[in-house]
């Protein structure tokens, strides 16, 4: 690079286009133009502090006219372990084009320039109009017809304080709670504890170690990247808790964040599962006491977006409710494509990707 085309201009962009990139945002988002802060920690938190980003030759890819700047779509490096090599994947978190100049295809053609940025360049969030051009472009779709993400019924306390009031409705909501209690276990293990996490140490790295084995493809989730993302750089209140055993030994772990609809009504967004693919009744037993904590602190529904070959299946023999997301997907690039072994076993995760809007 850089190729001008009709007198539009693509490069890479550096950490000093930043500025320009927050600029186009809030201009052409009414969401953003209150709170400009939000794409402002979102550069400072996953870019300008990110310890992977120096492996990319930029921030991302940029259009300009005339030396204006007017597009530009943000990439930030997420550590991989790929096909039994660690490596770095470059993620687009955001394309923003300003509105007048939409409908000429500068869309089109940062994702097309992206796809030389890295050896691996991926995108978790495309519209169904934008799916178009990604396959045109070569990308590959993750997950078969959308992106496996599942529902389930957390508890019925919330709705039921909504209908008649705090006292009666964890009352009410207690007694409707007992099948979902029922239904839930058949998931329960002796002999473990959930224990929230405030900081990662050489146990997890340790654990990494020993689980990422039996992973294609997944992010890497060592001690210092899930510190650093978790609770050194966030952009979203996520909390990690740990599943042990009864001799303290880490088994499994779950990230989670929660949304709040007003009315007492909530949702617990699982962002991530990670255990040893051998080791399912530790996901199962984590699983359980995950939804306990959840419906104990009043949480109404649970929203499941990470997914595997394994964990689709799970949810589904569970009988959660399947969320079909044709127009969110999970694509990814490379030249030459990935072997097939690799696209039906790509470990996806909520923290794959991150965006704007996730305020803390």
């Amino acid at each position: 690079m850089p190729d001008v085309i009709d007198h539009f201009k693509y490069s890479f962009i550096q950490l000093a286009d930043i500025p320009d990139c927050i600029r186009i945002v809030v201009e052409n988002f009414d969401e953003f133009q209150q709170h400009p802060e939000y794409v402002s920690l979102w550069f400072e938190q996953r870019i300008v502090n990110n310890p992977w980003q120096a492996d990319l030759p930029g921030i991302g890819v940029g259009v300009s006219l005339d030396g204006q700047a007017i597009g530009f779509r943000a990439m930030f490096g997420q550590p991989w372990w790929f096909n039994g090599q660690a490596t770095v994947i470059a993620f687009c978190a955001n394309t923003s084009v300003d509105s007048s100049f939409r409908g000429k295809g500068l869309a089109t053609g940062l994702i097309d320039h992206s796809r030389q940025f890295a050896e691996i360049t991926g995108s978790v969030t495309a519209g169904n109009i934008t799916q178009k051009a990604y396959k045109k472009l070569g990308f590959s779709e993750i997950g078969g017809s959308d992106n496996d993400f599942f529902r389930l019924r957390i508890g019925y306390g919330g709705s039921w304080e909504k209908r008649v009031g705090k006292f009666l409705g964890r009352w009410l909501g207690g007694w409707f709670d007992l099948s979902l209690r029922m239904r839930n276990a058949k998931l329960r293990g002796s002999g473990f504890h959930l224990q929230e996490v405030l900081r990662c140490d050489g146990e997890f790295d340790q654990f990494w170690e020993r689980a990422k084995l039996g992973y294609v493809s997944c992010l890497e989730r060592s001690s210092r990247y899930l510190n650093w993302r978790l609770f050194d750089y966030p952009t979203c209140p996520l909390r990690l808790f740990a599943l042990r055993d009864a001799a303290g030994k880490l088994r499994a772990y779950a990230i989670w964040h929660r949304q709040s609809f007003g009315d007492a009504i909530s949702m617990a967004v699982l962002r991530d599962v990670f255990y040893p693919l051998d080791d399912e009744p530790a996901l199962q037993t984590l699983l359980y006491y995950l939804f306990a904590y959840w419906r104990e602190n009043g949480i109404s529904w649970g929203s499941l977006e990470v997914a595997s070959p394994s964990l689709t299946s799970l949810f589904r023999s569970l009988g959660y409710e399947a969320v079909p997301s044709r127009g969110n997907r999970y694509l990814i690039y490379r030249e030459p494509p990935l072997a097939d072994n690799i696209l039906q076993n790509w470990y996806r995760s909520g923290i794959d990707g991150d965006y704007f809007d996730h305020p803390l």
